[in-house]
C-alpha cells in the first residue's frame, strides 16, 4: 500500500456540499481511500492592510546586520 500527499485546488462555487465527502466519494469509486483532508494548510490569508513604502527611510545598504562586519564597497 502506498500513501500519497496531494495539494488540490478547486472552485468552491462549483462543488455543492462538503468538499471532503465529495472527494472521498469520487476517489472511492477508483479504489482510493482518503485518509485525511487539511483545508488551507499552506495558504496565508490576504492582509486587509495595503502595503506602503516609507519614502523618508534612510537606506541601510552599507550597515552591518545581526552583529556582522560591514564589508567595503
Amino acid at each position: 500500500m502506498r500513501v500519497v500527499n496531494a495539494e488540490l485546488q478547486y472552485n468552491e462555487d462549483k462543488i455543492k456540499g462538503d468538499f471532503t465527502d465529495t472527494l472521498k466519494n469520487i476517489l472511492k469509486k477508483e479504489g482510493i481511500e482518503v485518509i485525511s483532508v487539511d483545508k488551507n494548510k499552506n495558504t496565508e490569508p490576504a492582509s486587509p492592510y495595503p502595503r506602503s513604502k516609507n519614502k523618508d527611510a534612510v537606506s541601510d545598504i552599507n550597515s552591518a546586520g545581526a552583529g556582522g562586519m560591514v564589508s567595503p564597497n
